[in-house]
C-alpha cells in the first residue's frame, strides 16, 4: 500500500511537471489541489505531496492565502548563479573520476550513445512532443550524472541532486520555441568532454566541462 502510494505520488508529480515545462499555465497562476484532484481523477493527497516536492524545484511557490502558484522562469541573475554552482559542483566530481578512467570512459561512451539515439527521433529542429523532450532531458542529464557515480563522495552526490532539481526550470526556456532548443549542440559539446576523457586528459576534459556548460547559459540567456 505504501509503495503504491509512492508510485501514485511520482506518476502526479510527472504529470503536473509535463504541463508545468509545457507553460500550460501561466507565471504567478494559483494551482489548486482539489481542483488537480479533480482534473487527475486523484485524491488531494498525491497533489498535495507532489506539490510539495515540485515546490523543491521552484517550479512552484507557495504563497500566503493564494497557496501554490507558477514561478516565473529563471531570470538572467539567477541562471548565471545556477551555472556557476553547477560549473564547481561538477568539475570536481569529474576530476575525482578519473581514478578509474577505463570505467569512466565506457559509462561517458554509453550514455553519449543512449543520448544521441533520443536525438535522433527528435530531429534538428526539437519537437513539441514532450515524452520526447522529457527522454532528451533525461539522457542529457544522464552523461553529467556518470561524474558523480564514479567520483565516489556521497556529498557531491547530495550537492548535484539539489542542483538538479533546478535544472527543471533552465528547461522552461524552451517554451519560446524550437530555436530554443539545443540538444544537438550540446551532444556534441558532450561528445568533447568524452574525448578528452578518452585521450586520458585530464585538464582538457574539465576545460571542456567548463565551456559547456558557459554555452548552456549563453544559450538560455538567448539575446537577451
Amino acid at each position: 500500500m505504501v509503495v503504491r502510494r509512492q508510485v501514485l505520488r511520482a506518476e502526479v508529480e510527472e504529470l503536473i511537471l509535463q504541463r508545468l515545462l509545457e507553460a500550460s499555465w501561466a507565471p504567478g497562476s494559483r494551482l489548486s489541489i482539489d481542483g488537480l484532484a479533480r482534473d487527475l481523477e486523484v485524491s488531494p493527497t498525491p497533489v498535495r505531496e507532489a506539490m510539495v516536492s515540485l515546490e523543491r524545484s521552484g517550479l512552484v511557490e507557495y504563497v500566503a492565502l493564494r497557496g501554490y502558484v507558477v514561478a516565473p522562469p529563471l531570470d538572467a541573475e539567477h541562471m548565471t548563479e545556477l551555472l556557476d554552482a553547477r560549473k564547481v559542483v561538477e568539475t570536481a566530481a569529474l576530476g575525482r573520476a578519473f581514478r578509474d578512467q577505463d570505467a569512466l570512459l565506457e559509462d561517458l561512451d554509453a550514455a553519449h550513445t543512449a543520448h544521441a539515439e533520443v536525438l535522433a527521433r527528435i530531429g534538428e529542429d526539437g519537437s513539441e512532443d514532450y515524452t520526447l523532450l522529457n527522454e532528451h532531458f533525461r539522457a542529457d542529464w544522464a552523461f553529467h550524472q556518470v561524474f558523480f557515480t564514479h567520483a565516489e563522495n556521497r556529498y557531491l552526490r547530495s550537492m548535484v541532486e539539489n542542483l538538479g532539481t533546478y535544472t527543471h526550470r533552465m528547461r522552461q526556456t524552451w517554451s519560446g520555441g524550437p530555436q530554443m532548443f539545443d540538444g544537438h549542440v550540446a551532444h556534441q559539446e558532450h561528445g568533447l568532454i568524452l574525448e578528452k576523457v578518452r585521450q586520458h586528459n585530464h585538464d582538457g576534459a574539465l576545460a571542456a566541462l567548463t565551456a559547456h556548460l558557459d554555452g548552456v547559459l549563453s544559450r538560455s540567456l538567448g539575446p537577451r
